[in-house]
């Protein structure tokens, strides 16, 4: 497949460059292979023209995309993503299905472009996503209890501040963080430019992953009430190999690294700080989920064939580590409609007397088969593919 890269400015000036063998300079954050249609891929084969993937699933989706799938969605339902984080993302969540199809018939209805700088549906899709690190990766993730944002905020917010900040005790955790998240985001300036000194001041006293990152973030977007978010969102780096899942309506943002994310097929997001883009906080307030969350890591269980698994509850997707440095695996002839993408050494596929040489970055799409598939090394790939029924 030939993959559309997104270069947004927070990406990241190695880590693509470095997987693809590219020399472009400047940030590249996204490498996106699916069918979304401000990224879609495309089919190449030797000496034939290429087309787009969602022509090539329309010509025949109850074989290509099996007949399950098709029935469900009649679309490949997930999108497959390379991000390379070199600069913290925006704050950001995702809305539900039923709040995305009800926001982008009401930004329809409004007029406002897809491409407008006020939209904020882009698709009628929820986005739950999954992101595996590939190299260290930081990010933050769910509101922390009350009681662990009273101990962050406590040592040095002045008491002008606390009094209009937490109104509400922290015995009642979904008003709280209501309450505390819609006040900080609802500050004046005079307001935000105290509250932002105080806690700098502090957090270059503490020895503290959470304040480092609060220094960090005053760096690269000075007097954005958003720096303060390590304080009162979980704050965590993953290694290589463990992954976060982000359900619609949790406040998140990844920091650094390099990432294999896989979502349903959307582009929705609403901002919450940390960016220059336009933020709707009263329809970020609408899709919240107001209470305290794990930053639990996902580790992925080995399925009989060698690979393994990242489970999650989403209906459109499941990712699967493919690691052929010491041993081939098969993919059998039921197996479910994916994407492969080749992130360490060679990775060869064959079918039947075909095979396929792929290398670090390149991709390919594996229709629903009907036969069965060799998967061979010394390489490591991923895999995107609809979860097994």
């Amino acid at each position: 497949m030939k993959n559309m890269i997104q270069d947004y400015p927070w990406g990241s000036e190695r880590y693509l460059q470095d997987l693809l063998g590219l020399e472009k300079t400047g940030p590249l954050a996204e490498l996106w292979m699916g069918v979304h249609p401000r990224g879609m891929s495309r089919l190449v084969e030797p000496g034939a023209a290429s087309q787009s993937l969602a022509e090539y699933i329309s010509q025949n989706p109850a074989a290509l995309l099996g007949a399950q799938v098709n029935e469900d969605f009649g679309v490949l339902p997930y999108l497959f993503k390379l991000l390379a984080a070199g600069e913290p993302l925006s704050i950001q969540a995702h809305p539900s299905k039923s709040q995305a199809e009800l926001g982008f018939a009401r930004e329809n209805e409004l007029g406002i472009p897809l491409d407008g700088f006020n939209r904020n549906y882009k698709d009628d899709n929820h986005k739950p996503e999954i992101i595996c690190a590939i190299t260290d990766y930081w990010a933050m993730k769910g509101f922390r209890k009350p009681d662990e944002v009273l101990s962050y905020f406590s040592p040095w917010c002045p008491s002008s501040l606390q009094s209009v900040l937490f109104t509400v005790p922290s015995s009642d955790e979904s008003s709280f963080l209501k309450s505390f998240f819609i006040s900080l985001m609802n500050l004046g300036d005079p307001q935000i430019k105290e509250l932002l000194n105080a806690a700098l001041n502090w957090c270059s006293t503490q020895n503290d992953d959470a304040c480092r990152w609060v220094l960090k973030l005053q760096d690269k977007y000075p007097g954005d009430t958003g720096i303060l978010s390590p304080l009162f969102l979980n704050t965590l780096c993953l290694k290589p190999g463990e992954a976060l899942y982000l359900p619609a309506g949790e406040l998140h943002a990844y920091l650094q690294g390099l990432g294999v994310e896989l979502m349903a097929n959307s582009d929705n997001v609403l901002r919450g700080g940390l960016t220059r883009k336009f933020m709707d906080l009263k329809e970020l307030e609408k899709i919240l989920l107001f209470e305290s969350a794990d930053a639990m890591r996902i580790l992925p269980e080995l399925e009989s064939d060698g690979s393994a698994v990242y489970k999650t509850p989403s209906r459109e997707f499941e990712l699967v580590r493919l690691d052929c440095r010491n041993r081939s695996i098969t993919l059998e002839g039921d197996y479910p409609v994916s994407v492969l993408v080749v992130l360490l050494g060679d990775i060869t596929l064959s079918e039947g007397d075909d095979s396929l040489l792929l290398k670090p970055g390149e991709s390919c799409f594996l229709p629903c088969p009907g036969v069965s598939r060799l998967i061979q090394g010394p390489g490591i790939a991923f895999l995107a593919r609809t979860p097994r029924r």
